[in-house]
């Protein structure tokens, strides 16, 4: 069994590979890295492959613990090119290795496909990869939670509560206008991304949304869109040198 796991600012996530099949994404929070953690969650595993971009340390007992237990490791970084996808960015190590492992999935799903990527969490990215897999660059904007949370924290007289709700709609008090518009603005977003696109002369063929807002904005971008929710382990999963 192989463990792919993808460390995050406050919380990891994972999947074991077996046979070439996915188990259901599992959370483990970050605090709870240590040896006897690992032992207590992952037995049988034969390598792990694992992205991070949360502190050294938390990498280093995963490593530690692979060296003990004699368990392969591999660490991915976003890298320039991996078969044919190319990175856009001038120094690469600088693109979120997240977003790298979300194109190398993208080719991996649709090859040949001019394809729009919207991984929606904490930040909100937007990527275009071309049909022969060059990164054409993409946007990062603050997810709908952090956009909310950054309109009370910088104004004195706006008072909003978070509704959970998603909605177009005009507001009618202030929560639903502070709200609505965090919605609004990421929906727009990806809009004007693929009318960028067609300026830019890639007209987007297939859009895929993954993260934790993933099936509420399709809900609200009335347009064919696909949801992956594991298309960052795809891309560890490419990863798997046999």
């Amino acid at each position: 069994m192989i463990l792919l796991l993808d460390i995050g600012n406050t919380r990891a996530k994972y999947v074991v590979l077996e046979k070439g099949i996915r188990s259901p994404i599992k959370v483990i929070e970050n605090t709870s890295f240590n040896k006897d953690s690992l032992d207590e969650h992952f037995t049988g595993i034969k390598k792990v492959i694992l992205a991070s971009v949360a502190k050294e340390e938390i990498t280093d007992t995963v490593k530690s613990w692979c060296v003990d237990n004699i368990i392969a490791f591999q660490r991915v970084y976003s890298e320039k090119q991996k078969g044919v996808v190319y990175s856009a960015y001038d120094v690469p190590e600088q693109l979120g290795v997240d977003r790298w492992l979300t194109l190398i999935a993208s080719h991996v799903l649709f090859p040949n496909t001019n394809v729009l990527i919207v991984d929606a969490g904490t930040a909100t990215t937007i990527d275009v990869l071309s049909a022969s897999g060059c990164h054409q660059g993409g946007w990062i904007l603050a997810g709908v939670a952090t956009l909310f949370e950054s309109v009370l924290a910088n104004t004195t007289k706006v008072l909003a509560t978070n509704t959970k709700q998603a909605s177009l709609s005009f507001g009618r008090n202030t929560s639903d206008n502070v709200n609505n518009a965090c919605w609004a603005a990421t929906v727009g977003a990806i809009h004007h991304a693929l009318m960028q696109a067609e300026l830019e002369n890639f007209k987007i063929e297939k859009v895929l949304l993954t993260g934790g807002n993933a099936k509420v904005l399709q809900s609200l971008l009335r347009l064919e869109s696909i949801v992956i929710d594991d298309l960052v382990f795809q891309g560890l999963q490419a990863y798997d040198e046999k």
